[in-house]
């Protein structure tokens, strides 16, 4: 296996949101032994570059759920962006049924400014019906949001500069038939994709922007079949690379549905999953690597 493709949140990042130093370690050990090891996340590249940078690596960046890849040196290789009008007609939808967003591009992250208390009073209502649900759980669902490098607070979304790329819309919603509505309405909507990142999200992007079409980019730009890739993953937006990957390994804290289309399950998230895998496959070149010697 020659290319490695690791997801982010759930995967790599710990509980903390950081790249463990067992991991770190696991990567910098495969990159020496001559594997790539390319990050596939649904995060802006910048903001997975600043996870890159705490941890001390350097790795091409799928980003955007596969919307944008870049090489080692932060070169754009290509990008899938969404139509501008296309987009707004989602943005005005969402404003209209009162939904937090997120939109990506390639300079910043905006958001609008009134989202901290949309999404405040969403949590005091599930508090109110659900009081057995921890009020630090919800807080750190939000907090994961905000925390993103390169987000911008704006009024509306009319003031999304003119010459930038969209790439992706993230909804994020503590209630759940409205997730729900949402989801529905854009699971089959002409040009656009959804896929489902986390319990509160859902995301819209470009019809062919995915993980999985954007490693394939990625291992032709490199020169390495698809059969000789591996991704690794937790969640829906995952399936694509998981799936055309030459090996798809599922974390133990994926989903039962996500773990049985993978040919492996590695240990979870907080346990360093990613090493226990990517460590596994070092052994494995190195005993074929024996064996033709």
């Amino acid at each position: 296996m020659k290319l490695f493709a690791i997801d982010m949140d759930g995967t790599l990042l710990n509980e903390e949101g950081k790249i463990s130093k067992v991991n770190a370690e696991a990567i910098r050990q495969a990159q020496q032994q001559g594997i790539q090891v390319a990050i596939a996340t649904g995060r802006a590249s910048y903001d997975a570059w600043t996870k890159l940078e705490e941890a001390g690596l350097v790795a091409p960046v799928i980003g955007a759920n596969g919307a944008t890849v870049h090489d080692t040196q932060r070169r754009q290789l290509t990008s899938t962006p969404m139509d501008r009008d296309e987009t707004f007609e989602v943005l005005s939808w969402l404003r209209e049924n009162d939904f937090y967003y997120e939109v990506m591009t390639d300079r910043a992250i905006y958001s609008p400014q009134y989202g901290h208390q949309l999404l405040a009073v969403e949590m005091d209502r599930l508090l109110s019906a659900n009081p057995d649900i921890s009020l630090n759980t919800l807080l750190h669902a939000a907090e994961k949001q905000y925390e993103q490098t390169g987000l911008i607070r704006i009024t509306s979304y009319e003031d999304i500069p003119l010459d930038v790329e969209i790439y992706n819309v993230l909804c994020f919603s503590f209630d759940q038939a409205k997730l729900d509505r949402g989801r529905e309405r854009y699971r089959n909507f002409g040009t656009l994709n959804m896929v489902i990142s986390s319990d509160r999200n859902f995301e819209v992007e470009h019809k062919d922007a995915s993980k999985g079409n954007a490693l394939r980019y990625l291992a032709n730009h490199l020169g390495i079949p698809m059969q000789e890739t591996v991704a690794i993953g937790d969640s829906y937006n995952d399936i694509s690379m998981l799936t055309m990957a030459g090996k798809g390994i599922a974390m133990g804290n994926a989903k039962d549905d996500i773990k049985a289309i993978c040919s492996k399950v590695t240990l979870t998230n907080v346990e360093d999953g990613v090493a226990h895998a990517l460590l596994n496959i070092l052994k494995t070149v190195e005993a074929e690597a024996d064996i033709v010697n």
